[in-house]
């Protein structure tokens, strides 16, 4: 994106790059590099559904702070677009991952640039799936 503003093409020339590498991963069966692939291709081609694909994948794959990246980069798309509930939303979601993974400073910040953050409070306690401990558990009692 900075690359984009500033016309910087050596920038466009190795955001392509990095595109192109996630993208053979994501072909090979790379399960983490899929969900930054698809954040990736949000962020070069912004819609609500590809950052929603996106934060999906994050949230599945356990990739937290990719998941607020996701939720942080729509909420700011959304707020360009003037849909300012749901982006405050998106934003408020990303300051709760922030925080969960210990990003303190990043959600200190977040703080400061949107205000409405000071009164946001969480609205449940989020719970991650853990399939892979489900996984090895499985085949553990399975061994037996």
């Amino acid at each position: 994106e900075m690359g984009r503003k500033k016309k910087d093409k050596s920038l466009i020339q190795l955001a392509s790059k990095c595109l192109e590498y996630f993208k053979k991963l994501t072909k090979l069966g790379s399960l983490s590099a899929t969900p930054i692939y698809r954040l990736m291709k949000a962020v070069s081609s912004p819609s609500k559904s590809r950052y929603d694909e996106a934060i999906s994948m994050c949230h599945e794959g356990r990739l937290i702070h990719f998941e607020a990246m996701a939720y942080e980069r729509c909420g700011m798309f959304l707020e360009q677009e003037k849909r300012i509930d749901v982006s405050n939303e998106y934003i408020t979601t990303a300051y709760w991952l922030y925080t969960e993974w210990g990003a303190t400073s990043k959600a200190d910040s977040m703080i400061k640039t949107y205000s409405f953050l000071k009164k946001a409070q969480r609205p449940y306690p989020r719970t991650r799936s853990d399939t892979s401990s489900i996984m090895r558990s499985a085949n553990y009692i399975g061994s037996k």
